[in-house]
């Protein structure tokens, strides 16, 4: 019975954790897209406006603008390592503890989110130099790696659940790898669906256990 109690509540707690980090992982989204969609504005005008004292302001707009997306990567990237790594990784590898079939993706998404994110904030620190670059390059193939370990837990977690959020949230983790707005919506679906695995682990009652035996007087 205690042991059984105590897998319930080890349920609760990984998805709580899970729940809490892809809030956070929703929030540095935004702010990292507000910023790259802020950079392609200014540096369209950069680009395309020939006259010289024009093309100065624009390359002057366009370094004010690297400028600005640069602070928002770092701090987008700071509150999704503290929501990967101070509670969706440990929720997903509390949950590879319970079940051994999430393994495999808790370790593609420690692997390739968390350390995808640390080599993002170093590039976006070093974007005004060209190793910069190179070092959001790598960034970007371990982040699809993590993808990898989302879409299976997407999965696996539809096999354990049976919630179709949890498809969903898996099939928009693969084209989110190609349209990122598809990983924003999949984050959302994750989250809600989260929410509900939770309200149902907890309101699950605990098996019976079996009568003690009764000693013959």
């Amino acid at each position: 019975m205690a042991a059984q109690v105590a897998s319930k509540a080890g349920y609760v707690d990984a998805y709580r954790s899970m729940r809490e980090g892809a809030l956070y992982l929703i929030i540095a989204f935004l702010l990292v897209s507000v910023g790259t969609i802020a950079v392609l504005f200014s540096l369209l005008p950069a680009f395309f406006i020939r006259p010289p004292s024009i093309w100065q302001y624009g390359l002057e707009a366009a370094l004010v603008s690297l400028a600005f997306v640069a602070i928002l990567v770092i701090i987008g990237g700071i509150i999704g390592l503290i929501g990967l790594w101070g509670k969706f990784v440990p929720g997903v590898r509390r949950l590879a503890g319970l079940n051994p079939e999430f393994g495999t993706s808790s370790t593609l998404i420690y692997v390739g989110l968390f350390w995808g994110l640390i080599l993002m904030i170093i590039g976006a620190v070093l974007l005004l130099v060209i190793v910069g670059i190179f070092v959001m390059i790598v960034a970007a193939i371990l982040m699809i790696l993590g993808y990898v370990g989302l879409i299976v837990l997407g999965f696996k977690l539809y096999d354990v659940e049976r919630s179709g959020l949890y498809l969903a949230a898996g099939i928009l983790f693969i084209v989110g790898i190609f349209v990122p707005i598809a990983s924003f919506i999949a984050w959302i679906l994750l989250y809600v669906a989260l929410g509900e695995s939770i309200k149902r682990a907890e309101a699950a009652p605990a098996a019976p256990t079996a009568p003690a035996p009764v000693s013959p007087s």
